[in-house]
């Protein structure tokens, strides 16, 4: 073989192989150093590619020396030193393939080529030339070895015969390759260069490690394993020497660097876990316990910290879960510096991942519908991981609570996650953050306001909710719970069970600011509210009322002494904390969103069955925590809680119940109770209340008023007349006469005292009138006394137009509709002259209206209302009476087309004046069509002629004059309806459909003197 020497022209240029305390350039010169750098690499790539074109290869090899021999640099840091090596690993590949194709082809022998390159003046090149010229070798080897493994003949490889290419190549074993590979590059013990070096050789080599179980010349696993292993402790030693070089004042720069330098390392360790044959024996038995001895031997902080990392996230669940004790007892071992918590959370974050990834596995291929974890089950790794975090607790008294904190809720995401029915286990968790959190409060620990540790106990809390969102009552059977008989874990460790019906869950959660309690509220309210809908889920327990409305969302029904309906109250400045962020407050949008989904909660109390009195208990118990919430509140949470009553009392009354007789009065009680407390809350509020549900930017702002608090709310009073009708209507249903007259009477003091406004009343007293007219259980008396009462609120309306038509309204309750079912005794109430005297009341008030449109339109309300009652055989309602009223209407509108002239000269405004006499508010243009016109056409002289000036009055709505010329319409129907009936054999003279004759009083339709249209 020939001994050419491959000594780089380069190479007094590329830097020296200093000692590795050389200190490092500035930073300002590492932009350039790379620069040169890349620029000899560029021409030596170029040289030694043309040289390779043309089979130059002793001249190609000289020219990869001497590009090679600029990784001997000290002058850059690691992160410009490995834009370095990617460039020149770049250029090495053409090597690679040249190498492979040439020993293929029968040119060049690799054996050869091995031992050539080894002649290389300096050894960093020549370790690079040496591992790659190595990794081609093993190559061929694996792939030889791949062809005999399918049966065909050594022989077979193709060597050309034109070269003479006709002995059998030499193969060495490629665990010889390995070994010698390992110990030459030992070599380099230059922290920068060293690491680069055996990341190159456990990268190039990565694709032709023997994985086959049986040993022989060209390896097995074995090899393998010890190969990577090897490699890694000394890729471990150099990295961990880096943090020794140079002086003390720049540790952090080589810490940071080490960092950027820690995937390098990491690389061998998820090559190993790639390893095909890998069993969990091999790696129980050797992998393992030598990786965690030098990991806790290196005796370095981010060494520990990051292979111990890397070993959980690279090998595989089973693995982990099998050889968990060594691993946390080799976790015991670190340095005290180390970051153990984040290394526990990390691990039983996976597990936990695991664990949800083979549950829903198991869930989908389980027939029963109990899916079943194997060995997750067996291995009982909440025991395990309780213990190691309660003794690491105690071991580290340095820890804050933020660190506890964050261990707990991995341990609760494995605990919800692996064993979601094992309650006791979460429940534990809780009790374990309640007691630190507790200790820390007492003590004053800043660490509570940190948001970090705010935010990690929200998210602690919000765990048992999401787990069981089909159902948030699952709390209620932790074993800290009151409801629970047998508190035998808490006896066992001389601990009190909790007072609360959430047991650890809601003492934790009391100990939380305002912010993150009134977060858990909702996400507790919105999923229960959602379970509802998808999951048929109901609050069908005293303890399910009292837990949702009185410890987790009580914050949403309750003003706290931390903050109220608007959010939680500002702190004075000197003791505000300055680590603590401020809650920005709700407006009052948010404040009703929330509300709302209170008012939705009503309707999931539902008891179990048919137990009607256990669902009169469970909205008896809402009520109860309803009445905290102040004025605001109960506007929206008392309007449903009074519906589910008025719900459960049909349910009652209906189920013939033996409870009925005694519970229905007892509901229509609670349900006046509910009302009038409702009708007591306060309307309006000041910022003197100390409500201010705006933002800052919203209070300076003036393009737009922000909205007051109750904007969009319709007031408790007229909230409350509504809801006391309904009830009424349910009383008279129920036949419950006293309860229903009450819920009148209280209706009217409602009307009487809180309604002002003139339109309110309207509506008020027509809503009144109406559900009284459908009231079927009182007697003379109570009747009497309720339309008496309505007739002078009628008649004491503000305007003329109202008081008119209420008048003429409440004539109807005077005389009751007789077609409906009564009980005995109690006939319907008709009182023919008092429907007259209303009638007669209403044309008085009507012809007393000022504007004679509206004059007009009342006098035909009214006329229809004498048709509807002389068509209900009320005997005082004549044909006189009808006859003068279309009279009176005829008569107002020929009145209404006669103008009025006055001898008043024309107006003018003189020859400046903008405006005419046209754009007038009084003036009328005599010429429209579709009313009857006020004016006289004949007489349009406008503001000319003999000075005459014309003043018309308002014409009548076409609305009134279609709707009187309808009534004359149904009159003439009625009037031919009779006549045919009279000209029939089987109709007696005098009997109509009006009345049974003249004698009545009423006469018949024919009598009615209807005007020709």
């Amino acid at each position: 073989m020939s001994t050419y020497s491959l000594t780089s022209n380069a190479s007094t240029g590329a830097g020296s192989n200093g000692p590795s305390g050389t200190a490092t350039p500035p930073v300002l010169d590492q932009g350039k150093a790379l620069d040169e750098a890349l620029g000899v690499v560029k021409v030596q790539a170029f040289h030694m590619k043309r040289s390779l074109d043309a089979s130059k290869l002793m001249d190609a090899l000289k020219h990869a020396s001497t590009m090679l021999s600029e990784l001997r640099t000290s002058s850059l840091t690691p992160k410009y030193y490995y834009e370095l090596y990617m460039a020149i690993f770049d250029e090495l590949r053409h090597l690679s393939t040249f190498l492979y194709d040439a020993h293929m082809a029968g040119r060049h022998h690799l054996s050869d080529m091995y031992e050539l390159v080894q002649y290389a003046a300096n050894i960093v090149p020549r370790l690079y030339l040496m591992v790659t010229v190595g990794a081609v070798y093993m190559r061929v080897s694996r792939q030889t070895l791949d062809i005999k493994g399918k049966g065909k003949a050594l022989d077979s490889t193709p060597f050309d015969a034109a070269d003479g290419g006709h002995a059998h190549p030499d193969v060495p074993p490629i665990k010889e390759l390995m070994k010698d590979m390992l110990e030459m590059t030992r070599g380099v013990q230059h922290p920068t260069r060293g690491l680069f070096l055996r990341y190159y050789l456990c990268g190039i080599t990565r694709d032709y490690l023997p994985d086959v179980l049986q040993d022989g010349p060209h390896g097995s696993i074995d090899d393998s394993i010890h190969f990577i292993i090897h490699n890694f402790i000394e890729m471990n030693k150099l990295w961990v020497r880096l943090q020794h070089q140079g002086h003390s004042r720049e540790r952090e720069k080589r810490e940071q660097e080490r960092r950027e330098l820690r995937l390098l390392v990491g690389s061998n360790l998820v090559r190993l876990s790639q390893l095909e044959e890998l069993s969990l024996g091999v790696y129980q038995s050797q992998i393992l316990p030598t990786l965690l001895d030098e990991i806790v031997s290196c005796r370095d902080v981010i060494a520990q910290e990051y292979l111990m990392e890397v070993i959980i996230q690279v090998f595989p669940d089973d693995f982990h879960l099998r050889c968990l004790d060594i691993f946390l007892s080799a976790t015991a071992r670190l340095q005290r510096t180390v970051n153990v918590k984040q290394i526990v959370i990390s691990l039983i974050d996976r597990f936990a991942g695991y664990a949800a990834r083979a549950r829903e596995d198991a869930a989908a291929n389980s027939a029963d519908g109990k899916p079943s974890l194997g060995a997750l089950d067996d291995a009982r790794l909440f025991d395990v991981f309780w213990t190691q975090i309660t003794e690491l607790v105690n071991a580290r008294p340095e820890f804050t609570i933020q660190d506890i904190v964050a261990l707990l809720v991995s341990l609760s995401n494995l605990s919800l996650n692996c064993y979601p029915d094992e309650l006791g286990y979460i429940d534990r968790v809780l009790g374990m953050a309640r007691e630190k959190v507790a200790e820390a409060a007492v003590a004053e620990k800043s660490g509570l306001a940190d948001s970090k540790t705010r935010s990690l106990l929200q998210q602690l809390l919000m765990g048992p909710i999401q787990t069981y969102h089909k159902n948030v009552l699952r709390i209620l059977d932790f074993p800290s719970s009151s409801t629970q008989t047998s508190h035998s874990h808490y006896q066992a460790e001389g601990q009190p069970p909790s007072p609360s019906l959430g047991g650890n869950f809601t003492d934790l959660l009391f100990l939380q600011p305002y912010a993150t309690r009134r977060h858990i509220a909702h996400a507790c309210i919105t999923n229960a509210i959602r379970a509802a809908v998808n999951d048929a889920f109901t609050v069908s327990t005293i303890e399910g009322v009292n837990f949702l409305l009185g410890e987790v969302s009580t914050i949403m029904v309750r003003d706290q002494v931390d903050g109220g309906l608007f959010g939680a109250k500002r702190k004075p400045a000197p003791s505000a904390d300055p680590l603590e962020e401020p809650d920005i407050p709700l407006d009052w949008e948010d404040a009703q969103e929330e509300q709302t989904y209170l008012a939705k909660l009503v309707h999931l109390l539902r008891a179990s069955g048919d137990d009607l009195h256990q669902e009169l208990l469970l909205l008896t118990a809402a009520r109860n925590h309803f009445g905290e919430g102040g004025d605001i509140r109960i506007r929206f949470t008392l309007p449903p809680l009074v519906i589910a009553l008025i719900k459960l009392a049909r349910k009652y009354y209906y189920s013939h119940s033996p409870l009925a007789r005694t519970d229905v009065p007892l509901i229509l009680r609670t349900i006046h109770q509910t009302i009038t407390s409702l009708n007591r809350a306060q309307e309006h509020f000041t910022d003197d209340d100390g409500y201010k549900p705006l933002f800052k930017d919203d209070l300076n702002a003036s393009y737009a008023p922000p909205p007051r608090i109750g904007h969009g709310l319709m007031s408790p009073p007229d909230v409350s007349l509504r809801l006391y009708l309904l009830s009424a209507q349910v009383a008279d249903e129920m036949r419950e006469e006293e309860m229903c007259y009450e819920f009148f009477v209280q209706a009217l003091m409602v009307y009487e005292e809180s309604v002002s406004e003139s339109k309110a009343q309207v509506a008020a007293i027509t809503q009144i009138i109406g559900t009284l007219y459908g009231t079927t259980v009182f007697g003379y008396e109570n009747y009497e006394t309720l339309i008496t009462k309505c007739a002078v609120h009628c008649s004491r309306l503000l305007k003329r137009v109202d008081q008119c038509r209420g008048v003429t309204l409440v004539s109807h309750l005077f005389w009751a509709d007789d077609a409906v079912k009564r009980e005995e005794g109690k006939p319907a109430y008709r009182d023919g002259k008092r429907v007259l005297e209303c009638l007669q009341k209403a044309l008085k008030i009507a012809d007393s209206v000022m504007d004679q449109t509206v004059n007009v339109e009342l006098f035909v309300e009214i006329l229809e209302r004498y048709v509807w009652y002389y068509e209900q055989k009320n005997d005082t309602i004549t044909i006189k009476y009808l006859n003068s009223l279309i009279d009176l209407i005829q008569t107002n509108l020929s009145n209404a087309d006669s103008p009025l002239h006055l001898n008043l000269p024309a107006v003018s405004g003189g020859p400046l004046s903008a405006t005419s006499q046209a754009m007038s508010v009084f003036h009328v243009d005599h010429g429209s069509s579709g009313r009857f016109s006020l004016g006289a056409a004949g007489n349009s002289s406008g503001g000319g002629g003999n000075g005459a000036s014309l003043v018309s009055r308002k014409t009548v709505s076409d609305q009134a004059i279609a709707h009187f010329r309808n009534v004359l319409l149904y009159l003439e129907a009625r009037r031919d309806m009779e006549t045919q009936m009279l000209d029939s054999a089987s109709v007696v003279p005098g009997m109509s459909a009006g009345f049974a004759g003249s004698g009545a009083g009423g006469g018949r339709w024919g009598s009615i003197e209807i005007p020709r249209r």
